[in-house]
């Protein structure tokens, strides 16, 4: 696995590649592999300094290279950088970290270097690192960061500088690679492994602003750092920066992207004073629409204008926001920022998050079309995972608005045609979670008109219409059909199920496609937004199908305990019989499934909450058929101290056999 590179004295070593490292065994392997495609094609040499691993770093390290060494940590990551800068044969130099690897793609890099025209040409290289935030690498942020260096001029000599997120100074001709570097030193598994990176790197970038209180790439490094634990540190340095800014005549690489960083640490805490920096940017900063770091800026102002309800300010901003975003896609931006520090705004899952906070914008505003318009970019086939759920959120949130469904209908539709189980099950809740959001019956009948008249196909729709249809004579046969041609009961259609109970169908089979878990939500919400649910089970005819399997009998005692809770609707007789019901159901489905000779109330402890209620309620039931009141009463008492749930149905149903038996 080793590249070894031996060569006639007057071969040249087109790259070296740099690296310090410590403590990486997890992620070195990674990184080093991903290089060998391109020390395969080029001539590379790769030198290692080690600054005191005390894992298996060194030996893997060494399965790659032979110019592996010790440098002795001096809290200066500047010097090891320097360390391996100054064994450097090769005519550029590139550096990169082990959390770091290089994508699959690497031809543009190989073009690059295969070309004299362009080595030649060029003293300093950007390429785009994209720098993750989580493990499941959704989430990130793109930078464009110098990391190709031409070492072998006559000038003078270059090294980095800076004891912490070191650097090379700007070379020109600068160069760009679209490649990206991926990295994970972000993805943290521990806010406290978080928490002792940042207090490493602030001690060290305090030392830098000590010697130098005018720097403002350190400046921008503090800033960074402090971040998420030391936000009143954080304003200071803003200040600072802002200062050090304000009283330069000359515009420095870091002068954008820090009116970036000064706007975001004063975005929530001082929003209106934020909103004055974003404006001394535009005003006091020319030919700033050439510059990316106006994206980030443009981003964070319309943030802002939303938290302060100046909904016409922010799709200004939006309006601005998306033309720059395209001269950015474009090429047509002067992308130096990047090179300072990562700009909000400019990843396509950025770009996303921002389109759905415009598109809200303009429902608040009343302007829909232009917010379907937004939307209508994206195609719901192919987007995935948060970018997903944000479409179907934003798309409900504005048809709730103006009260008209049909594009959501449109979505379903087309997502009911993907062979993909969790976007069709998302796109089926979008829908039945708005049916249920909306209170009257007016409004649920309107809803299940937008989605029929929209002309979308699918199994909802076909639900839809069986609401509408209630009053026909074959409404029955329709309802039967629905059930039989629904395969998958975890997606949803809990309104088929309110049906068959208002209808008074023995739905038992169907029962045994459905998971437990999931009938028992389906029951809740149907009891929720049903206020006539407690009625129609008091009025429902239990089959005796649903005794065949205890599955079966458990979907029919989790029916009437749903129902229990909600009885407002029903007099003190029809209470009772509800009630008694539930009791007698629960009493007989616990006793099912355990056996009798071993229940005992040393044992109870170990059963689950409603199966000790039923315990006693079995109990409770004998003692009353025995007319052993006292006992009832005691076990009634039990019942309600396992389950608190059950308390004012407990209290009415004593209450009652209090006044039933003139006690």
């Amino acid at each position: 696995m080793r590249v070894n590179v031996k060569s006639k004295q007057n071969d040249m070593i087109m790259l070296t590649i740099g690296m310090i490292v410590k403590n990486e065994e997890k992620v070195l392997r990674r990184c080093l592999t991903s290089l060998q495609p391109l020390m395969n094609e080029i001539r590379c040499e790769l030198i290692i300094a080690d600054t005191g691993s005390t894992d298996s770093t060194v030996e893997i390290a060494k399965e790659f290279t032979s110019n592996v060494f010790h440098f002795e940590w001096i809290d200066d990551f500047a010097a090891a950088r320097n360390s391996t800068l100054e064994k450097a044969k090769g005519k550029w130099f590139m550096f990169l970290d082990a959390d770091e690897y290089l994508d699959d793609d690497i031809s543009e890099i190989l073009h690059f270097f295969k070309s004299p025209e362009l080595y030649n040409k060029y003293k300093c290289l950007e390429i785009m690192v994209r720098s993750y935030t989580d493990p499941e690498k959704i989430n990130y942020s793109d930078g464009c960061i110098p990391r190709f260096y031409r070492i072998n001029e006559p000038e003078k000599k270059i090294k980095f500088s800076g004891s912490i997120h070191e650097s090379i100074s700007l070379k020109y001709p600068l160069g760009y690679f679209s490649t990206i570097l991926h990295h994970t030193g972000y993805c943290f598994s521990s806010d406290t492994q978080k928490y002792e990176k940042a207090n490493r790197n602030m001690k060290l970038l305090r030392e830098e602003h000590c010697k130098n209180p005018d720097d403002l790439r350190t400046l921008s490094q503090l800033i960074d750092g402090t971040t998420t634990f030391l936000l009143k540190e954080r304003e200071i340095y803003a200040k600072k920066a802002l200062e050090v800014i304000r009283k330069s005549s000359n515009r420095d690489i870091y002068t954008n992207v820090l009116y970036v960083q000064i706007i975001d640490t004063f975005k929530t805490s001082q929003p209106e004073y934020a909103l004055q920096i974003c404006d001394e940017y535009f005003k006091g900063l020319e030919d700033n629409e050439k510059y990316v770091a106006t994206i980030g800026v443009l981003v964070l102002k319309a943030e802002i204008l939303n938290g302060l309800s100046r909904y016409e300010e922010s799709c200004e901003t939006y309006d601005q926001y998306f033309k720059l975003y395209n001269d950015y896609k474009s090429g047509k931006m002067d992308i130096t920022d990047m090179s300072a520090h990562g700009i909000v705004g400019l990843s396509d899952f950025e770009y996303s998050k921002i389109v759905y906070s415009a598109a809200i914008c303009l429902k608040i505003l009343f302007r829909y079309n232009e917010a379907f318009k937004l939307l209508e970019q994206f195609d719901v086939s192919e987007i995935w995972g948060e970018q997903y759920r944000n479409h179907l959120g934003t798309l409900r949130l504005i048809c709730q608005d103006m009260k008209n469904y049909s594009m959501m209908a449109s979505c379903y539709e087309k997502v009911n045609k993907l062979d993909d189980a969790s976007k069709k099950s998302l796109a089926l809740y979008m829908l039945e979670s708005t049916y249920y959001s909306l209170f009257s019956e007016n409004e649920r009948k309107q809803f299940a008109k937008d989605l029929i008249l929209s002309g979308a196909h699918g199994q909802y729709i076909e639900l839809m219409k069986l609401v509408l249809s209630q009053n026909e004579k074959d409404f029955i046969e329709k309802l039967i059909v629905f059930f039989e041609q629904v395969d998958n009961w975890d997606d949803g259609y809990s309104e088929a199920i309110y049906l068959a109970i208002k209808y008074k169908l023995d739905i038992s089979k169907y029962i045994m496609k459905m998971k437990a878990s999931l009938f028992r939500e389906k029951l809740e919400e149907i009891s929720i937004y049903h206020d006539d649910f407690a009625y129609l089970v008091l009025e429902y005819n239990i089959h005796d199908c649903y005794y065949q399997s205890i599955k079966q009998f458990y979907w029919l005692v989790s029916l009437y305990e749903k129902a229990s809770y909600r009885t407002f609707k029903l007099n003190d007789n029809q209470k009772y019989s509800l009630y008694n019901m539930f009791f007698d159901l629960l009493s007989d489905y616990v006793l099912n499934i355990y056996n009798p000779e071993l229940l005992n109330d040393s044992d109870i402890d170990v059963l689950p909450i409603l199966h000790k209620f039923g315990y006693y309620m079995s109990k409770a039931n004998q003692s009353k058929r025995n007319g052993a009141y006292v006992d009832y009463i005691k076990n009634m008492k039990n019942a309600l101290i396992s389950c608190e749930s059950m308390k004012e149905i407990v209290q009415f149903m004593l209450e009652y056999f209090r006044k039933e038996n003139n006690l």
